[in-house]
């Protein structure tokens, strides 16, 4: 009896919504608010907390920008000053690290993490700003044979 390996393709589609205008005008931006304080003490769970940053942002030397704080650092016992300083130059330690008031994400759209492109805060589904990227992908199937 021998094992070869036979390919079928399938598909995954991934979704993205964009649609700036819609962004642009929203009134709370809750999507970029990933450090809310108010979910959770993240003081209390450092190492949970860094892992959600990493996890959150793995690549962040592809994005082509310089974030305005260092989450891991403002976010700790320690550090109040710090986060008044940001909050003093009108930057909200509780949205993320690219996250501008006045013109949103300064990462290019492109270069965001996935999670960021693919969220859907419910209103982007009112529109035709839908984009699927659809993707094949092999999967090795072992069959038997003699």
């Amino acid at each position: 009896m021998s094992i070869s390996k036979q390919q079928n393709t399938s598909t995954i589609t991934l979704v993205e919504y964009e649609n700036a205008k819609t962004c642009k005008e929203c009134p709370t931006h809750a999507c970029c608010k990933i450090y809310a304080t108010d979910v959770v003490d993240i003081r209390d769970k450092p190492s949970w907390f860094k892992e959600w940053v990493e996890g959150f942002h793995e690549h962040p030397e592809d994005y082509g920008v310089e974030p305005f704080f260092d989450p891991l650092e403002v976010h700790m016992r320690g550090h109040e000053a710090e986060w008044n300083a940001l909050v003093a130059k009108g930057i909200d330690p509780e949205f993320c690290q690219y996250y501008n008031a006045q013109s949103g994400c300064i990462i290019e759209r492109e270069r965001r993490p996935t999670q960021c492109r693919q969220y859907n805060c419910g209103r982007l589904t009112e529109t035709d700003d839908r984009i699927d990227i659809v993707l094949e992908v092999a999967d090795e199937v072992p069959s038997t044979g003699s």
